[in-house]
C-alpha cells in the first residue's frame, strides 16, 4: 500500500459517519446528480460504483434503475457505514485498481471524484474493461481545473493536505484513457469544475 492510499484511508475513515456534511460530500454532490442523470441501466441490470463513499450514489442508481447494485471503497469505515445504511446492496473494501469481481460481470460501472486519488488510473481502466460486459457503460466524474490552478493543486495543495490526491485530469487526458483502453466516448459533460465522461466498452 502506497502513502497516498494510506492518506485516503485515514481521511475517509474519519469522514465516514458524517460524509454528506463534509466539504468533500458537498463538493461531490453535484457530480452525483449528473452521473445519476446520465446512468441508464436496463431493469435488473448490474451496476458497480467504485469509490462508493457512503453509498448514496449507488443507492440512488439502484432506486432509479431497479438495478442489482454493488459498491467498493478503500475506506473500511465507509464500507461499514454503507452496510448500515443500505443492507440490500453488496459492499466490499477495494482500492479501485484491483476490482474483486469476475470478468464480464457488470452492465454499468461508475466512479465519482475518485480517479485522481488512484496511484495507477491506467490499471483502473483495464479493470473496468475486464469487469464490464461487452457493450457495458463506464461513467467517470472527476474535478477539472484550468492549467495553472491544476498544477498548483497537483504540486502544492495536494501534498500539503495529505488527502490521498494524485494528479488532476485534463479533458484530453481523461478522454484518452477511455480511448486507449478499449472504450468509445459517447457523452461528455463539462461545467465549471465538473467533467463527466461516459463511454462504452467496445
Amino acid at each position: 500500500m502506497n502513502k497516498n492510499e494510506q492518506y485516503s484511508i485515514k481521511k475517509y475513515d474519519s469522514l465516514a459517519q458524517d460524509y454528506d456534511a463534509s466539504f468533500d460530500g458537498r463538493f461531490t454532490a453535484k457530480f452525483k446528480v449528473k452521473i445519476l442523470e446520465m446512468c441508464e441501466v436496463s431493469d435488473g441490470g448490474k451496476v458497480l460504483d467504485v469509490g462508493c463513499g457512503n453509498g448514496s450514489l449507488i443507492n440512488a442508481i439502484k432506486q432509479k434503475c431497479n438495478a442489482k447494485a454493488y459498491g467498493v471503497d478503500i475506506s473500511p469505515n465507509m464500507i461499514e457505514e454503507c452496510r448500515k445504511l443500505y443492507g440490500d446492496i453488496e459492499f466490499m473494501v477495494s482500492n479501485g485498481e484491483d476490482i474483486p469481481f469476475d470478468a464480464d460481470s457488470f452492465d454499468t460501472l461508475t466512479i465519482c471524484c475518485v480517479l485522481h486519488h488512484l496511484n495507477n488510473p491506467q490499471r483502473f481502466f483495464k479493470e473496468a474493461q475486464r469487469v464490464l460486459k461487452p457493450g457495458g457503460t463506464l461513467i467517470v466524474g472527476d474535478p477539472w481545473f484550468p492549467f495553472g490552478v491544476k498544477h498548483f493543486a497537483d504540486w502544492v495543495v495536494s501534498p500539503l493536505l495529505k488527502a490521498g490526491d494524485n494528479k488532476i485530469f485534463s479533458h484530453n487526458r481523461l478522454k484518452g484513457l477511455f480511448i486507449g483502453n478499449g472504450f468509445s466516448v459517447t457523452e461528455v459533460y463539462r461545467k465549471g469544475s465538473m467533467q463527466i465522461v461516459k463511454g462504452r466498452k467496445l
